[in-house]
């Protein structure tokens, strides 16, 4: 079973690809239902949540009410400490939950899966799965997204916007990207394109049937993983050995043929 990572950013035109794709009747566990059902009072999750966060981010503010979602969500966008925290309770609690899912539709012989993740790299999940899609648009198209969609304040809106890592940063992890920059019909037609791109033979899907060589895929998928690195750190680190690289050239001036030393130059 080839299990394939859906990712993008708020109002990139993700769940528009998540539709195209159940509607193919490929299977899609979509995270974002996952993280409603982990937050429910019968949960593990939420009990941890309400201890560290108190009822304050509960409906009425009382133990066993459902989650005030607007109040919680002002509390976790506007402060990156406990986003943080937040994220690192529910994000495992969403993990085992996609874990269940996954082994399910591997007994029923299903050949392919998509993941739909929003924080598919933040939670780290990218590390697992066999390929990653990202859906993209430019930053100004998904502000006004978010403003008319939900009828946000700019400010608002870009809250939640800043909350997420940048989409341009998730292109990084990309192994197929879909551009949201046109029509409902290109994007469509781009989300097909890469789906046939992604599509597992029938020859491994056969031998996905065998649990050794099931437990040989998983455990390649994420060798490739992990030999391949985390592209932003890899970015990153090359970043600042140029930045290091251009102070040392502008401490070191190369003299010239006549007396005069010439300008510094920095690295680009």
């Amino acid at each position: 079973m080839k299990v394939v990572g859906l990712t993008g950013g708020i109002a990139s035109g993700k769940s528009t690809v998540a539709k195209t794709i159940q509607s193919l009747n490929i299977p899609l566990i979509d995270c974002d239902l996952l993280a409603r059902l982990v937050v429910e009072p019968t949960h593990a999750c939420y009990r941890k949540l309400v201890k560290h966060f108190g009822t304050v981010i509960l409906q009425n503010q009382q133990d066993g009410q459902p989650l005030d979602r607007y109040k919680f969500g002002t509390i976790i966008f506007s402060d990156a400490a406990q986003r943080r925290i937040a994220n690192g309770i529910i994000h495992p609690a969403v993990r085992d939950e996609i874990l269940k899912r996954l082994f399910k539709y591997w007994i029923r012989g299903i050949s392919l899966v998509v993941v739909d993740v929003p924080l598919l790299l933040e939670g780290e999940l990218w590390r697992i799965v066999s390929d990653v899609i990202v859906v993209y648009c430019p930053p100004e198209v998904q502000l006004e997204r978010i403003k008319t969609r939900d009828g946000l304040s700019e400010e608002d809106a870009l809250a939640r916007i800043n909350a997420q890592r940048p989409l341009i940063e998730k292109v990084d992890y990309a192994d197929h990207v879909i551009y949201n920059t046109s029509d409902l019909e290109s994007l469509n037609t781009a989300t097909l394109k890469v789906l046939e791109t992604i599509k597992p033979s029938p020859f491994w899907t056969a031998l996905a049937w065998f649990p050794p060589f099931t437990v040989l895929l998983a455990g390649w998928v994420i060798v490739k993983r992990h030999l391949k690195g985390d592209p932003r750190k890899t970015l990153d680190s090359k970043k600042k050995k140029n930045d290091d690289d251009g102070h040392s050239m502008a401490a070191e001036p190369t003299p010239t043929s006549s007396s005069t030393l010439a300008p510094p130059t920095h690295a680009s």
